[in-house]
């Protein structure tokens, strides 16, 4: 049998695309799975994102684990690094980081866009304006609802002109006009997939353990009042009797009508309370596990570690916060920034980049023990490499900068004659004297020089000061 040599092809067209969605037309917009959208928590809402609210308003604990995602980005440093080596790519970098920075609402904007998190997908709108050289710049950002916006078949965001009909094919979205932040999105998922979505049962399970946890307290927390009366009561003894029986719940006395006899009956119980505590901590842990990969940050004290695991799970927190960064850099970027720069240097010129400083904080007791000992080794390292690696103020020629032990250290120096008038003189940023070059004693190790008057917060100056007038006296003399 010959051989026969296939050519091979490409294909540049999509071959794997989405299947078509049967009932997209029926129910449009977002779909939870079957399973949630049959659920008992889901009967009343409108929509998906009606119920992700109410999942993060009235949960305290899924609430805070979300904003811990946000606020940890959002704390991070930010800044533009030049698309380009050129003057005009640093110039470019500077107007786009001021104009940013001077939006009424700006990191609130930056907020919005990360509630993508907790449901899916997140909507800014972008009000243009000029500034002051006739640059187009945004003068504000709204937030939008997510449930107003959907997709049609060609992939195309559209905005519901009423929430009473989501079949409505909606107005198609301005060009430059909506911030647009998806996470999770694929093919499949347009809308994303959220972390409300993915804890959903564990957020349900807690709030039916709540309620049944607040029956059995409304139970077992006080015994029943039993009230023993005589036959033949009327009923305004029976209603008077029940108005005491509620008033023994809050009041410490109580007084009864003759021939009645109050008793009061403990349930008997057989299971224990802790069982709800440990239902709803096992859920909350669930939820930290789906929303920040971990627990040992959020437990607030019920879980006991190393210190080497809770490092652990921390450095998993950070690595979420590194992703979620990635996410709101890509909608800046791709998004606000290109626009900005499309409208006022042209589509050729080269974009900045906004990033977001994800990198671990420095722990600066061993940063320091480090860059002394590659001192030690005569490893050079630039003066400005330690004012910016440890945050501290460059001094000024107008400004002395302050030396270690200032205060009294050149007293021990002066009388060794380890360093001279000058030598200390050039230290304090004073000019010399004519006299100043010459050792103020001779160095002469078996001899133990006076101990320096005055305290070691004597200002050295002054002492210098002083020594000076005694030498002119004596050249008088």
């Amino acid at each position: 049998m010959a051989n026969k040599t296939e050519t091979t092809r490409h294909d540049f067209k999509e071959f794997a695309a989405p299947p078509t969605d049967p009932w997209r037309d029926l129910f449009g917009g977002r779909r939870l799975s079957d399973t949630i959208a049959r659920s008992e928590g889901y009967a009343g809402h409108s929509d998906p994102y009606s119920l992700f609210e109410e999942m993060e308003d009235k949960d305290a604990h899924l609430f805070s684990q979300l904003q811990t995602r946000k606020l940890g980005v959002l704390a991070r440093p930010r800044k533009f690094d030049p698309g380009g080596d050129r003057p005009e790519d640093a110039e470019a970098a500077q107007w786009i980081g001021r104009t940013l920075a001077a939006i009424p609402g700006w990191n609130m904007g930056l907020l919005h866009l990360l509630d993508a998190l907790g449901k899916g997908a997140a909507f800014l709108e972008v009000l243009w304006g000029f500034d002051k050289d006739g640059r187009i710049v945004p003068r504000e950002l709204k937030p939008r609802a997510a449930r107003r916006f959907v997709m049609d078949r060609a992939g195309r965001w559209r905005l519901l002109e009423s929430n009473l009909d989501p079949l409505a094919p909606g107005k198609p979205l301005p060009a430059r006009k909506f911030l647009i932040s998806l996470f999770g999105a694929t093919d499949e998922r347009p809308y994303g997939k959220s972390l409300d979505d993915r804890v959903y049962w564990y957020w349900w399970f807690k709030k039916h353990n709540l309620k049944f946890w607040l029956i059995y307290n409304d139970k077992f927390g006080s015994p029943t009042v039993v009230a023993r009366h005589r036959a033949g009561l009327g009923d305004g003894g029976r209603e008077r009797l029940l108005e005491v029986i509620d008033e023994i719940q809050t009041d410490a006395g109580v007084t009864i009508p003759e021939g009645i006899t109050l008793e009061l009956l403990e349930a008997s119980r057989s299971g224990s309370p802790d069982t709800y505590r440990l239902l709803a901590q096992w859920c909350n842990d669930e939820i930290a596990r789906a929303v920040l990969g971990q627990t040992l940050t959020s437990g607030e004290g019920q879980h006991s570690g190393s210190l080497a695991l809770g490092r652990v799970h921390e450095e998993v927190r950070r690595d979420y916060i590194r992703a979620d960064a990635c996410l709101l850099m890509d909608v800046i970027n791709a998004q606000l920034v290109h626009w900005l720069i499309d409208l006022n240097f042209g589509a050729d010129f080269p974009a900045p980049r906004w990033t977001i400083d994800v990198t671990p904080e420095l722990d600066l007791e061993s940063e320091v023990q480090i860059d002394r000992q590659l001192l030690q080794m005569g490893v050079s390292l630039p003066s400005g490499y330690f004012y910016e690696k440890y945050g501290r103020p460059v001094p000024t020629d107008a400004s002395r900068g302050l030396q270690f032990d200032d205060s009294n250290l050149f007293q021990y120096h002066l009388p060794f004659g380890v360093l001279t008038i000058n030598e200390v003189r050039a230290k304090l940023g004073l000019p010399p004297v004519a006299w100043g070059n010459q050792p103020t004693s001779p160095v002469d190790a078996g001899i133990r020089p006076p101990t320096p008057s005055g305290s070691t917060s004597e200002d050295p100056l002054e002492q210098e000061k002083e020594g000076e007038a005694d030498r002119n006296r004596r050249r008088e003399r």
